[in-house]
């Protein structure tokens, strides 16, 4: 019996090995996939909020003129900065 394990595994180690790495691997990065999910989430609604502000507000010509910017690219700007975190 223990010869039948010995061939087999002299015959798969390889795959055995790569798979057993792939899986800890992949448990080693799902804190970070989870995380980077988490501030695109954040981003997206603080720059949905920033937006709605941005509209509300009056917030200058003279602030879209010296960034050169448009009020969506102000608004993604300042939903990253409240998601830096």
């Amino acid at each position: 019996m223990s010869n039948k394990f010995y061939e087999w595994w002299k015959n798969h180690r390889k795959v055995v090995t790569y798979g057993a790495f792939i899986i800890l691997l992949s448990f080693y990065f799902s804190p970070v996939v989870k995380e980077a999910k988490y501030k695109n989430l954040c981003i997206k609604y603080s720059t949905k909020g920033a937006l709605t502000k941005f509209n509300k507000d009056d917030i200058g010509e003279t602030l879209l003129e010296e960034t050169g910017l448009n009020i969506d690219e102000l608004a993604k700007i300042e939903g990253y900065k409240n998601c830096i975190n």
